[in-house]
């Protein structure tokens, strides 16, 4: 009877998963019909319980197969679609997994955003650079072009080249990778940024003003090339690159400590 218990309990959670999967993709028939499938399953092993003593046992066992055989059509039918789900699941773990990063590899990442920043700013070429120190709103990051690449100066200046399609985006830069170009940015709507400020200063404000982030924005004027900085819904404007540099490092070595921190907790512990 334990073992019928857990069959059940675990046939509950599939029937969950499969009612949220399709409920996602907007298929509500399908979504009723593999429910029954499995409810109709789970009766069928209480029936199977109680047939051993009685004499329908092999209806039940064909009857078992039949959900079985629908089940399996339905993954057959949709295994592109499940395998993305397995593909967001192993995206979460990795998420959750803490990337070790050196203070070298901080430092030449650093570098090389503010010379990047040096140079878009003496041709006056518009950029809007976005730093995490932690996370970012998944759909900021889904918004854009996914890069994965190491942060370099060509690179930066590349990707906002007034011919490259993705430069009236951001780029979300976290340690020393670049995980997106061409994000989109929510737009403050605070009512103290002057007029003489455009869209991409806005939204650099904007990123930056969600309460509890670590969010720090670099955007650079295409009008006049001036350097500024955001962060917690907060701009520095007329940046020199020296002043830049301390900016961006300052919280990179509060991100370096504390993941120190965490790991000298778990050895001692």
């Amino acid at each position: 009877m334990a073992g019928q218990i857990i069959s059940l309990i675990l046939i509950g959670v599939i029937i969950t998963l499969i009612i949220l999967f399709f409920v996602q993709k907007k298929t509500a028939l399908l979504a009723i019909l593999y429910s029954a499938s499995f409810l109709t399953l789970a009766l069928f092993q209480l029936l199977d319980w109680y047939s051993t003593k009685n004499d329908f046992s092999s209806t039940v066992s064909v009857m078992q197969m039949i959900c079985t055989i629908l089940i399996f059509i339905s993954v057959i039918v949709y295994q592109s679609d499940f395998k993305n789900i397995f593909m967001r699941l192993s995206k979460l773990y990795k998420k959750n997994t803490v990337v070790e990063i050196t203070d070298d590899e901080i430092r030449s990442s650093i570098q090389a955003i503010v010379t990047a920043c040096q140079t878009l700013a003496k041709s006056r070429t518009g950029a809007l650079i976005v730093i995490v120190k932690n996370k970012i709103d998944q759909y900021i990051l889904d918004s854009g072009v996914k890069l994965d690449a190491i942060v370099s100066a060509p690179l930066l200046e590349s990707i906002f080249n007034t011919r490259c399609p993705m430069h009236d985006g951001a780029v979300i830069i976290k340690d020393n990778k670049i995980l997106t170009a061409g994000s989109f940015l929510p737009l403050s709507k605070s009512d103290n940024i002057s007029k003489d400020l455009g869209t991409r200063h806005r939204a650099g404000i904007g990123v930056t003003e969600s309460e509890g982030n670590d969010i720090i924005s670099i955007i650079i004027s295409e009008e006049n090339g001036i350097i500024s900085t955001a962060t917690n819904g907060v701009l520095r404007r007329y940046l020199t690159p020296e002043r830049l540099y301390d900016l961006l490092y300052d919280p990179y070595k509060t991100v370096i400590g504390e993941r120190k921190r965490r790991k000298s907790k778990k050895i001692f512990n």
